[in-house]
C-alpha cells in the first residue's frame, strides 16, 4: 500500500471513577488515532469492464464493473439508459446485494445511504464532555441507536453515538465523542439526496481481542451490523478505529486489526473494500510508541489510512480534551472524504 503523507499525530484521553480499574486491569486506557494523510489505495469503486456503463448509468452489461456497482461490462448501455444487458447491475448497489438487473431490467435509482463503523475504545466512546457545538439537527445524520435513544432504529445523530453506559458499564453518557464530528465533516460532501448512518461500537477500556471472533464484546458488533445492513439502500462504506491503549507495544496488534477488518467485511457480506481509517494514539501519554504499528496496520489493510494526533492535547495520559476530539473527528472525516473520492 502507498504511503499518503503521515503529518498529524493525536493525544487525548481522560479517567473518571472506572478507569482507575482500566489501568490497573489493561495496563492503558482507551485513546484515539489520528494521521495527518495516512496510507492510501484502491480509492474509489471498481473499474468497468470493456464497453461497461459509465458512472451514473442506469444499464450494463455482462462482465467488468462500473463505480460503485456491483457489475456491468461488455455492451453496456450509455449515461442515463434504462436498459441493461444481461446480468447488468445497478450504479451505487451495495456489496450485500445490489439492485442488479437482468435482461431488459432497470436498476434503482433511490438516494444511497451510506453506513459507517465507529470502532475502537473509550476515545472512541468520547470522554470529554460535550458542548452545545457538538449537537446535531441535520436530519441526513443517523446513528443507529446511540446513548440514550431509541436502540436498534436510526435516531439523529447527537454524541455520544455508542451505547451508553455499554456492555463494560465504562461508556460515558455526557460526552463528545469523534464520530459526530466525522459525520458533520462527511455532511459538507455528502452527495444530493444520500443520507449517512453511524454505527458505533466502541467500548472504554477494551483491548481488540474483545471485539474479534471469540471476544466479549464480537457478537454486539455482529448484532448491529445485522440490523444496519436491513436498512433500504443501506451501503457499508467506511471504518474508523481508535484503539491500542489497552494492547499498546504488542508486535500481535496489526494483525489483529486486518483480522477485525475481514471479520466486519464479511459480516456486511461486502464483496470490496471499503476505507479502514486508524488514529494515532496520543503523544505524551501512556501509549504513543504504539503509533509505528498503527502505521504498520494501516499498511497491511487493503484501503487501510491513518490520521495524526499533531496538535492535540490530553486530559490526563489516556484522554483527548474536548477540542482535540473536534479535532481528530474532523480529520477522520477529511480522510473518509479523500478515500471515497466525494
Amino acid at each position: 500500500m502507498t504511503e499518503m503523507n503521515r503529518t498529524i499525530r493525536g493525544t487525548p484521553g481522560f479517567l473518571l471513577l472506572p478507569f482507575l480499574f482500566i489501568i490497573a486491569a489493561s495496563g492503558c486506557g482507551e485513546s484515539a488515532s489520528s494521521g495527518a494523510t495516512g496510507e492510501s489505495d484502491n480509492t474509489g469503486g471498481a473499474g468497468s469492464g470493456a464497453g461497461g456503463a459509465s458512472t451514473g448509468s442506469t444499464s450494463a452489461g455482462t462482465g467488468g464493473a462500473t463505480t460503485g456497482s456491483t457489475s456491468a461490462g461488455t455492451g453496456g448501455a450509455a449515461t442515463g439508459s434504462t436498459t441493461a444487458g444481461a446480468g447488468g447491475g445497478a450504479t451505487g448497489g451495495t456489496g450485500s446485494g445490489s439492485s442488479g438487473a437482468g435482461t431488459g431490467g432497470a436498476p434503482s435509482s433511490s438516494p444511497t445511504f451510506h453506513i459507517f463503523m465507529l470502532m475502537g475504545q473509550s476515545n472512541m466512546a468520547g470522554v470529554a464532555d460535550k458542548q452545545d457545538s457538538d449537537q446535531n439537527s441535520d436530519e441526513r445524520l443517523k446513528v443507529l441507536g446511540g446513548c440514550n435513544q431509541p436502540a436498534g432504529q436510526w435516531n439523529l445523530a447527537n454524541p455520544p453515538l455508542s451505547d451508553c453506559p455499554g456492555e463494560k458499564g465504562w461508556n460515558l453518557s455526557t460526552s463528545v465523542d469523534p464520530g459526530i464530528w466525522f459525520g458533520k465533516t462527511l455532511l459538507g460532501k455528502l452527495p444530493e439526496g444520500d443520507t449517512i448512518g453511524l454505527v458505533g461500537t466502541a467500548e472504554s477500556g477494551e483491548s481488540i481481542n474483545t471485539f474479534i471472533s471469540g471476544g466479549s464484546h464480537h457478537q454486539m458488533i455482529l448484532n448491529k451490523i445485522a440490523k444496519a445492513k436491513t436498512a433500504e439502500n443501506a451501503r457499508f462504506a467506511g471504518i474508523i478505529f481508535h484503539q491500542g491503549e489497552s494492547d499498546s507495544g504488542q508486535s500481535t496488534w496489526p494483525g489483529k486489526v486486518v483480522q477485525l477488518y475481514n471479520e466486519v467485511k464479511e459480516a456486511w457480506g461486502a464483496d470490496y473494500d471499503v476505507p479502514f481509517i486508524l488514529g494515532e494514539l496520543p503523544a505524551g501519554g501512556c501509549c504513543s510508541g504504539h503509533n509505528n504499528l498503527v502505521h504498520q496496520a494501516a499498511d497491511m489493510l487493503p484501503e487501510g489510512y491513518w490520521i495524526t494526533q499533531q496538535g492535540t492535547n490530553v486530559m490526563d495520559q489516556y484522554h483527548f480534551d474536548h477540542a482535540s476530539v473536534v479535532l481528530m473527528g474532523t480529520r477522520y472525516g477529511e480522510k473518509m472524504i479523500e478515500a471515497l473520492g466525494w
